[in-house]
This record gives C-alpha cells, structure tokens and sequence, in this order.
C-alpha cells in the first residue's frame, strides 16, 4: 500500500474549498445535448478541469465569424462533436467543436410571409434550438417547427404550430421529453389571441395535442369544464377589451420524474387592468405557473403569481427542475424566478407553495402571505394615483430577471441569478396600450435608484443571500456554473468572466471581442475542457435594441461569432467593432416641434425595439436610421405601407402628416448624432445627468 500518496490526497483534500472534490481522470469527450444541460435546466456541469486553480490559464482557444447578423442569445448545445446554435430568420447551423468549422446551415425562413410585427421581431430574435437523436430542432418566426439531420442539416420534417396571420409568432427554444417536442408562443402582448403550447412527436413531427393558456369566446361553448371556471376570473366584458394573451414565450421545463410539463405564462394584456374586464380576479392562467400532463396535455394544477398584474412582471421566464432537502426530506420542486422580484419554491407533483422570498429591492409588494400570494403596495399601482405615476424596482415591463439562464450548484442548493436593475417610472395614459414606460428615469438624491447589473448567489433552503457581485451595464448575459467551483458570465461591455462559486470574488476574465447574451456551454474535447460561447452585437434580442446602452458599448456591437476558450489557449482575442460614423445628413435640419411629434410616434409605435433610442440602432438586420436617411418622404411613407414586410420590416400604415414627424425625427437625430461625433462624443452613448447617476 502506497501510504505517502494516501497522506498526500488526505493533504490535498483538507486544503481544497469547501464543496470541491479532486477530479478523477477526465472523460476523453462529453456533450451539452439539452438546453441548461440537463432536463432540469440547471445550467451546471460536473467537469472540474478548469477550477479556481487553474483558471488563471484559461485562454482562448478559436473563434469563428457566425452566419447571421443578430447575436445569438441561445445556449449552445453540442453534441458528437458538434455545436449547434440559431440566429436570426430562425436560421440553423452547425459548427465543429474542434476547429470551429461552419459545416453547415440551414434558412427555414428566408422572407416573412404574414408582414406583421411579431414575425417581424421573430425574424431577429430566436432563442435557441432543440436537440432529439440525430435531429436538430428550430422554431421559426413564422410559426412552425422545423427539424433537420444534424450531421448535413437537410430537412427532415415541417411543422405548424400556431397561425403568424392571426398575430402569433414564435421565438423561444424548444423544449424536448418522453420522444415529443414542446413549443409555445408568443403574442407581443397584443391581446388579440389566445396563449397555447403544443406537443409534436419529436420523430415525425405529428402534433399530438394543444393546451390554451386562456378561455375562449364566451359565447361559444368551452373546450372543458376548466375554462369555465377559468372564465368566470376575467371579470365583465373581458372578451371584448381583450383575448387574453397569457403566451408561452420562454419558460417552459420537462420533469421526467412526474412526467410533466411545466410551463410559465405570460401576462394579461392590455397591462393596464383598467382596460381588461371589471372586477377581474386572477384572469387564469395568465401570469401563472402550469403543470400539463406531458403525454395529453391535461391540466394537472397551477398557481398564479401577479394577480391582476399591470407590470407585466410575468412568470414567462426562470424555471427550473430540482431535488431539494425541503422540510427535513428531499423533495422534487420547482424553481421559479420571474420577472418580479422573487425566488419561489413549488412542490412539483403538486405545486403546492414551499417558500419564496425577494432577492432584490421591490416597491410593488410588501412580502408575500402564507400562500405565497403578494401583499400588494398600493402605490405602485400607477393607475390608481392621482398622476397616473409610479416608481418601480424591479424593472418595469422588464423585471429584476428575464430569459437569461439561471444556473444551480447541486450540492450546496445555490442557486446563482443574473440580475438587472434598471429603475422605472411608469405612467398611466389614455392612449395605446394605457401605459408607458420610462426606462432612463432616476433620482439624483437616492443613489439607490442607480443602473447596474448583478449575479447573486441564493441559497435556495433559506432563501437568503449568499454573496452577490456588481456590474457595470445592467443587462448582460446568462451563468454557467461548474464542478470546477466557477460561476460563468458574459457582460454587456464584452468580457467573459469567472466567479469564485463560493465567495463571488472574480478569478478571471478575458476581452470576447463582442457583448456576450447567452449564457456558455462545457464540455471535454478529447480530455481538454472547452467553454464555449457566442459574441457580438446583442440584436437577437429585444430588451438589448431596445435599452441600448445599458446592453452594449459601441465597440461591442461586432459581427456575431462563436470562441472557445481552454487552459492554455493563446488565440488572439478577435476584433472590436468599429465606431459608427454618422455621416453629414444631405438635407437641412427640419421643425423641432414636428420632430417633437415624431419622437412620440416613434416611441407609441414600438421603433425603439428594433432601431434603438435616438434611432441610433446596434447593427445587424435593422439598420440604425442615423446612417441613411429617407430618400424621400414618398419613400417613406412606401416603406410604412409595407413595401418591405418581406425582409422583417412590418407594415405600419399611416397617414402623410404621421410620415412627415417621423422623417423630421430621424433627421434631426441624425444631425444630434453628427454634431456630437464633430466635438467627439457619441450621442447615443452620453448619458443625461440622471443616467449617469
């Protein structure tokens, strides 16, 4: 018996921290075949290669331009040695985990085919892909799936999973268990339908059935008693205000333990419930958690989380799957981040509350009750006070957590949540939706309503802190979290940085070249450890156009690409973007009041979504309209009309006088933004004296 090396692994294991174990032979090969890696969606790896010792080495390994223009916002899934990824027209393509390689793609959608503004935001936006034996599976914004060979990427199956002519469009990723695949929705809170998820056999692409997040037409007979009793939550005169919405956009976890599908809905819409039914309840199921039979798509139970939600504080977003010592005994649960503010435990099979507690300031709730229902503060409800306005954390419309990845550490139940915080005021007006935001307010005298991004690490047995670390730009990307003790995550300014597990101290971080959405995949390649994650301008995004600087720097917004970083990588870090260079507008400055009035257009008609604040776009499929200008205003009102709906850009009718204030603000924002750059500022990129608070 060899006792000094017994003496030396007994030496090395007491100087280790707590929770780290000394690594066995590394496997030779591994893959990341489902999103978060696992069927629970935990975003961990047990691989321990890379750790707190030996991060120091990490560097980067290769990079590779990707084909699409927007950045990819989806978790990389890899699997036989390769790594599959989508990106904008719903694209899909493959690239080898050794070398980088694109060995191939493919386009389900090369133009839009219903001209609306959900496909058109489906055309830029797509979350990611699913993987099922040798098929790779994308949505489109179109509405269907699509699955193809993943080792030529050749078509193999097509399918439709709701109507895009009806105001449906698809963005999210599918979800995949028990041989069928699960999608959902999205209706851009609309409320012109009905939220559903579908089933498909993951083979043949069959649809096998359809669950409706909301009742129908009350005049019509009901689908089953189920949405009787959903109906009778929406108040008087609900259908003819609204058609409920409550879309499956995002969330969305298969539980192969209950056999299960869980999935979060989203909110009612209009937001403001003074333009829903009166005397509404909890307007089921919409901002509610829901457990399906995966095998018919029964209803099994369900549990709302914002009742009569004007925030849109949705549970679309953060779910996961866990075994957790809950009460003295393991239990299968439920995690659940929503937008609002809280970490909520669900017992799974049940879905009977266990606890919840908030992890970031809140001022729309003053705690949650034994049911785990909130105890509402009234003065967050903007359309109760006398100005119509309120201030909010968290982030209104937005939250403190959106779609970005959650990740989890197995044995010590810490659960690690990407944070943004960005103060909010919201108003109550008359027109549109009822509402606006305020996404740039602040107040001088509080620096607690300042800007930043977070990781926090929450202990999920006593739901309490365990450490949490700021950022600079508040919206950045998804975690991974390793058996080698590292917490990762991209940022918005363009770096890839690791965090101690345990403290939350940085212990590395490397320049990507590109703002970074997604969160990363590991795996072993041949018996080296890979990190993996795409970069580059974060168009595929909405909440990253929309609120551009606090997504990006303008040297972060490159052509989107894909690196792989390993202990002793020496690749050089790929370039930045160039500066945007506004070029002297060819016509003079136009009436400020007419372009006052354009600012609002802009802003009511949803512009800053795709073209950004000050129409100072990030790149990639939706031009920043500082650059080129209108050649005309008949050119213009062309383009409203729908002349180009075929590439993504939706058809807004209007009349000549509409057209007119809009080619005033674009002008005079490019002339803003030209006179900036001649005294050497970026007019986009000044904060006013409350932003840089």
């Amino acid at each position: 018996m060899n006792v000094s090396g017994i003496v030396a692994r007994g030496l090395a294991g007491a100087l280790l921290p707590a929770g780290f174990a000394l690594a066995a032979d590394p496997p030779a090969s591994t893959d990341w075949p489902l999103l978060g890696n696992s069927p629970e969606m935990q975003h961990h790896s047990d691989l321990d290669q890379i750790n707190t010792d030996t991060v120091a080495r990490l560097g980067l390994v290769w990079s590779v331009d990707l084909p699409t223009l927007d950045g990819p916002v989806g978790n990389p899934l890899i699997k036989d040695g390769r790594i599959f990824q989508s990106g904008s027209q719903s694209k899909v393509f493959a690239h080898d985990l050794r070398t980088g390689e694109l060995l191939w793609t493919h386009e389900p959608l090369k133009s839009a085919r219903s001209g609306s503004i959900d496909e058109a935001l489906g055309m830029r936006i797509n979350r990611g892909v699913a993987l099922y034996d040798d098929l790779a599976v994308v949505a489109t914004a179109d509405c269907r799936l699509v699955a193809v060979d993943q080792a030529t990427g050749v078509k193999r199956w097509d399918a439709e999973a709701c109507d895009a002519a009806q105001g449906y469009s698809i963005t999210g990723a599918p979800r995949v268990g028990a041989g069928k695949v699960f999608i959902g929705n999205a209706c851009q809170d609309s409320g012109s339908n009905r939220g559903h998820v579908n089933a498909f056999d993951a083979a043949t692409g069959k649809h096998l059935w359809r669950f409706y997040t909301v009742p129908g037409d009350p005049d019509q007979p009901p689908e089953n008693e189920l949405y009787l009793r959903a109906m009778a939550t929406w108040g008087e005169g609900w259908y003819e205000r609204t058609k409920g919405c409550g879309s499956v956009w995002d969330a969305m976890v298969y539980d192969e333990q209950t056999n299960q599908l869980i999935i979060g809905t989203g909110g009612p819409a209009p937001l403001n419930p003074t333009m829903r039914g009166k005397g509404a309840g909890d307007e089921l199921f919409t901002n509610a958690l829901v457990a399906l039979d995966a095998d018919t798509g029964d209803y099994r139970w369900h549990f709302s989380q914002v009742p009569r939600d004007g925030w849109n504080w949705e549970p679309a977003v953060g779910l996961m799957l866990a075994t957790l010592p809950v009460f003295g005994e393991d239990r299968r649960v439920v995690v659940s981040v929503p937008k609002n503010g809280f970490v909520y435990l669900f017992d799974a099979a049940s879905g009977e509350f266990l606890s919840g507690k908030n992890y970031v300031p809140i001022t729309w709730a003053k705690g949650l009750d034994e049911f785990g229902r909130p105890i509402f503060d009234p003065s967050a409800r903007y359309w109760e006070q006398g100005d119509g306005v309120t201030r909010l954390v968290p982030t209104g419309g937005l939250g403190s957590h959106g779609w970005e990845a959650l990740a989890l550490n197995p044995q010590r139940h810490l659960l690690y949540i990407p944070v943004m915080n960005i103060p909010t005021a919201m108003s109550r007006n008359d027109g549109g939706a009822g509402f606006s935001f305020d996404f740039y307010y602040g107040d001088p005298s509080d620096p607690s309503w300042r800007r930043f991004g977070e990781v926090v690490a929450w202990d999920l047995i006593t739901q309490s802190e365990v450490w949490r670390r700021s950022s600079g730009l508040p919206v950045n990307g998804g975690l991974l979290h390793t058996g080698g003790g590292l917490v990762f995550q991209g940022s918005a300014e363009g770096y890839l940085t690791a965090y101690d597990a345990a403290s939350g101290e940085p212990r590395w971080s490397a320049p990507a070249g590109g703002a970074i959405r997604a969160a990363p995949s590991t795996v072993m390649v041949e018996g080296r450890q890979f990190v993996i994650v795409p970069a580059g301008r974060p168009t595929g995004s909405m909440t990253s156009t929309g609120l551009g600087h606090y997504s990006s720097t303008p040297r972060a917004r490159s052509q989107p690409r894909l690196l792989a970083f390993a202990l002793d990588g020496e690749a050089e870090t790929p370039a930045w973007a160039e500066p945007t260079r506004i070029p002297k507008p060819t016509v003079a400055r136009m009436d400020p009041e007419l372009a006052g009035a354009g600012a609002l257009v802009y802003e009511s008609y949803g512009c800053m979504i795709c073209h950004g604040k000050y129409a100072a776009g990030l790149g990639g499929t939706a031009p920043d309209l500082r650059v080129k200008l209108p050649a005309s205003l008949e050119y213009l009102q062309a383009v409203l009309d729908g002349a180009l709906k075929s590439t993504g850009m939706p058809a807004y009718p209007v009349d000549e006088r509409t057209a007119e204030t809009l080619l005033a603000y674009q002008v005079n924002a490019a002339w803003d933004a030209y006179e900036a750059q001649q005294h050497g500022n970026d007019m986009e990129e000044t904060p006013t004296p409350e932003e840089s608070r």
